[in-house]
């Protein structure tokens, strides 16, 4: 998949598990051990924290992110002392992380690494660049555990979602989140070049922007949820269209049905779209419509049918119906489907 994806363009790639334990580390070891393979130099960055010998809630034990020799991380300083010898420091940086400023270096030779990454997305983009510029082939963000943000397509070129049993006792609760996930993740980009200008404003100047009568109108208002004032800006006119700069939840899709208008809806991103599958199908009926600015490259989903709480689906089963969810996305079992081992002592 990595060689196709890098044939394609692609240089930063997030992987996102949809529940906690949903199998992400596996897939981020199996896809380094791949990229040693390729001899595509790999580089590493979080969101969060991983990596750690104990998951924080359950305290289980949890698989090491390994880093193949010559691979580049950014991470807290204080987590490359551990294994002596195993780093090269490279540059420190001003960012933040859970476990003081993150550092750039690279490993001599094969290690594990726990992951302390940048909270916010600028920091991230910064770090996807600078080990890019470093000699990554392709840098993988580590997405934390329901944290979306990691996907967003201002920071990487693609993502993969990881779907686990971990999610529910029942294929079907998992196989119903994940068609939510999914359905919502991979909504069009705007085609209409009025609704996209509307978009770019939007998301320059923090404001909402209305589309009507051929041209757009800055709205007094940074969210839906300012109700009072966007219901006095709306009500009255005939707007084809709306550009929100923030988040869309549910309350604000339910407080435009309110409205009994159909509206052309455009978000900046997936990352910031939060509604449910259910509401999203009663706005559609109404007349409207969603799109984004800048849609995720999905490029392809993971499946993990085994939970830590010691139960499992069949893997093949699973598999198909997940498929069938996410057609035409590739649909891969990390451990399954690759000839490779993961990595180990």
């Amino acid at each position: 998949m990595l060689e196709r994806l890098a044939a394609e363009g692609v240089r930063s790639l997030s992987v996102v598990g949809l529940s906690k334990n949903a199998g992400k580390t596996t897939v981020l070891n199996t896809l380094a051990k791949e990229g040693e393979e390729k001899r595509l130099l790999p580089g590493f960055v979080s969101v969060g924290v991983d990596g750690e010998e104990r998951d924080v809630w359950s305290l289980r034990e949890k698989p090491p992110v390994w880093i193949p020799a010559g691979g580049l991380v950014a991470t807290a300083a204080s987590l490359l002392d551990v294994r002596g010898g195993d780093w090269e420091l490279l540059e420190s940086t001003p960012l933040p992380s859970p476990l003081g400023p993150v550092t750039l270096a690279r490993a001599r030779r094969r290690t594990k690494v726990k992951l302390a990454g940048v909270t916010r997305t600028d920091g991230v983009r910064k770090m996807v660049s600078r080990l890019s510029g470093l000699g990554a082939g392709m840098v993988w963000v580590d997405g934390a555990y329901d944290r979306k943000a990691a996907a967003n397509p201002w920071v990487t070129d693609a993502t993969v979602c990881v779907v686990g049993a971990a999610m529910g006792r029942s294929l079907d609760q998992i196989l119903q989140r994940t068609e939510e996930t999914i359905r919502i993740l991979t909504l069009p980009e705007v085609k209409d070049p009025l609704a996209r200008s509307a978009a770019e404003m939007a998301k320059a100047g923090n404001r909402l922007v209305g589309v009507r009568e051929g041209d757009t109108e800055v709205l007094p208002a940074t969210s839906l949820l300012l109700e009072e004032s966007v219901r006095e800006a709306l009500v009255g006119k005939k707007w084809a269209g709306l550009a929100l700069p923030g988040s869309l939840t549910d309350r604000g899709l339910e407080f435009l049905l309110s409205l009994g208008s159909p509206l052309s809806l455009t978000v900046t991103d997936p990352t910031r779209c939060f509604v449910s599958l259910s509401t999203l199908r009663k706005f559609y009926r109404q007349g409207g419509h969603l799109s984004y600015l800048k849609g995720i490259r999905l490029a392809a989903v993971a499946i993990n049918p085994v939970s830590p709480d010691g139960y499992a689906f069949d893997p093949a089963g699973m598999r198909a119906q997940v498929a069938r969810i996410c057609e035409p996305i590739p649909v891969f079992d990390a451990v399954r489907d690759s000839r490779m081992e993961i990595f180990k002592e």
